[in-house]
């Protein structure tokens, strides 16, 4: 609040006399006026206010535990590949996945676009790709992607199916509208849209991919500005959780940038009771399993110095990170009492995705916390997806075993523990 300060001038008189009154003292130099508080100081009094005001108010709300699972990288096919698309509309590729894809919150890494058409400038030179297949014959059996209906005696030429661009075959991955239905029926809540390829088709193509997810239901994270907040309720507690993703693109929030990364945790923090970060990230491949001290990169692409960005998230506030873009389970650190994965994988990702060895290991990492914010329990259930086909139990439990060994060799008195089910637990 500005104050304005007054001043009062006095004059004093000479005594009434036979002699000519004495001329007035000169007046008193004026005291200056306060300075006013400055607009800025007035927004960070105000902000501090209401941050203040917040804290005070979760205080004294009574806290619900919140489960979460999470999941690396999903696509379920492209019509940029030949025979990219699933048949039976994609109905089979989650459904072993299916019964462990529970929690208040379920969230995973959708890579690429959804859309029925687009224009890529990624391979090479601008190419255009199209579905030109009707809904109502989608519902009877999708064709192959590749595939041109041949000509027949009794349709006149101008009659015949419209023929399909040619597949462009490379990595710009375009999913059909309608698979998208697979995600919620699946029991997805969240997607990432931080990642490499959710710019393939460019603004259209995320326009696009937002719009097909809101319409069902999904709430998507990760681009500059957009951070999920949700209100997990149970009887008269509630928990506010919010989810921030990170990547090494221009549309997303920026991990290369880790002094910036803090800055928007710590802004974050006092808005939610529990923080989950997410980021893409890290090379990838069979080659990039083990955690460097050092940054990484994809071939001359910066892919982040991923062990120093963790640990700086963690320590301005984030309570729970989960990393995928490797393409790769990696190992499990505990930070300061934080759960760091520092990978999750492939999870279903049906065309254009190496899925040999450690590369079709994947999992869902159940997580819950307790309504004091505590780390209650975590799970790595071990899945494993082969080729053309989506993730299902293993009964090996190949994945626990080999995140084990990957936190052991990475993190040493930091790894989390890991049982040969997958359970989680303190070093």
């Amino acid at each position: 609040m500005k104050r304005r300060a007054g001043v009062g001038l006095w004059l004093v008189l000479a005594a009434a006399g036979c002699a000519a009154p004495k001329p007035p003292p000169a007046p008193a130099p004026a005291a200056p006026p306060p300075s006013p508080i400055p607009p800025a100081a007035n927004a960070d009094t105000a902000a501090a206010r209401e941050d203040s005001l917040a804290r005070a108010k979760r205080a004294r709300r009574v806290r619900a535990p919140v489960r979460l699972a999470f999941v690396g990288d999903i696509n379920l096919g492209t019509m940029t590949l030949p025979g990219g698309v699933p048949p039976d509309s994609g109905r089979a590729l989650l459904r072993a996945a299916k019964p462990f894809l529970t929690g208040d919150l379920v969230v995973g890494n959708f890579e690429g676009v959804l859309a029925d058409s687009g224009e890529t400038t990624k391979c090479a030179k601008k190419r255009s790709v199209a579905w030109a297949t009707s809904p109502a014959a989608l519902k009877r059996a999708p064709p192959k992607v590749d595939s041109v209906p041949p000509p027949t005696r009794r349709h006149h030429p101008r009659t015949h199916p419209k023929p399909k661009p040619e597949p462009v075959r490379c990595y710009a991955f375009l999913t059909p509208a309608f698979l998208a239905a697979r995600l919620s029926e699946a029991g997805f809540t969240h997607l990432n849209l931080a990642n490499n390829h959710a710019n393939d088709f460019g603004l259209d193509g995320r326009r696009s991919t937002d719009s097909i997810l809101a319409s069902l239901g999904l709430d998507t994270y990760g681009p500059l500005g957009r951070v999920a907040i949700d209100t997990v309720r149970r009887g008269d507690a509630s928990t506010i959780v919010g989810i921030v993703g990170f990547t090494t693109y221009p549309f997303a929030y920026d991990l290369l940038d880790i002094p910036r990364s803090v800055a928007v945790v710590d802004s974050i923090r006092p808005l939610v009771d529990l923080l989950v970060v997410t980021f893409h990230g890290g090379a990838e491949g069979s080659d990039a399993l083990h955690l460097p001290f050092a940054a990484e990169s994809l071939g001359h692409e910066q892919r982040g110095e991923l062990r120093a960005w963790a640990h700086a998230v963690v320590d301005a506030g984030a309570d729970l990170v989960v990393g995928h873009g490797p393409h790769v389970l990696r190992g499990i650190e505990m930070w300061q009492g934080r759960l760091i994965a520092y990978s999750l994988g492939n999870f279903v990702t049906y065309r254009g995705f190496n899925l040999a060895g450690p590369q079709g290991l994947t999992g869902v990492l159940d997580v819950e916390f307790a309504a004091n914010g505590h780390l209650a329990r975590a799970r790595l259930h071990p899945m494993r997806q082969g080729p053309l086909q989506g993730p299902a139990p293993d009964p090996e439990q190949s994945a626990a075993r080999l995140v084990r060994a990957l936190s052991t060799d990475d993190f040493g008195g930091s790894a989390a523990r890991i049982d040969n089910d997958g359970t989680i637990g303190p070093p």
